[in-house]
């Protein structure tokens, strides 16, 4: 604020202000925007979402897990179904569907099948996640790849942790894997455990 004389009399002054109010909160406060209707903290959202948007979701996730899983369970369904038997339960099943001893047996071989394919691909997920791919075959044709929390390459120990980790999403019907649907940058229990993430190259 400037006082100026004025020649008219010795006591009378006029103030100009150099400044006004407006802009030195403006000049000394940030966080106050031009727009006054726009949240100061709306840079630090819009860059959340764009964080948001470069995760995978559940969907292109499911579809390259049926990718490399499908192969592995054929795999191992025809090594049950050639060389250990298998064909001739399903034949004594078929045949007689009313014998509890027929039905036993294909379904022990069958969870033996479905176990053994789910071992198969968690070995192979923890491999291939803490390679230089980053990923499983179905998840780099689809252009995703697994990171840690800062986007870092996994370690094979975190590799390791995270896969055993969906045997815990495994147990109540699948319902860790899909949490991924409405959990935050799109996790599943794994993910969490593991402190890890699945993003969009």
């Amino acid at each position: 604020m400037q006082i100026k004389t004025n020649s008219s009399g010795p006591f009378e002054a006029t103030f100009q202000p150099t400044l006004s109010a407006k802009s030195a909160i403006t000049e000394e406060d940030p966080l106050v925007s031009e727009n006054p209707y726009e949240s100061p903290f709306g840079s630090k959202a819009r860059s959340d979402e764009a964080f948001t948007t470069q995760s995978a979701g559940f969907g292109v996730r499911l579809l390259a897990y049926l990718i490399d899983v499908l192969p592995i369970l054929l795999a191992t369904s025809a090594v049950f179904y050639f060389f250990l038997g298998f064909d001739e339960t399903i034949q004594r099943y078929s045949n007689a569907r009313g014998d509890i001893e027929a039905r036993a047996a294909f379904l022990k071989q069958r969870n033996q099948i479905r176990d053994l394919s789910f071992i198969v691909y968690i070995v192979y997920c923890a491999f291939t996640e803490c390679s230089a791919m980053q990923g499983t075959f179905g998840k780099r044709l689809l252009g995703l790849r697994v990171t840690d929390k800062d986007g870092h390459r996994l370690t094979i120990g975190r590799s390791f942790g995270r896969n055993l980790a969906k045997i815990v999403c495994y147990i109540p019907l699948g319902l860790g894997f899909i949490w991924a649907i409405w959990s935050d940058r799109k996790r599943g229990w794994h993910d969490m455990i593991a402190k890890t993430l699945v993003v969009k190259s």
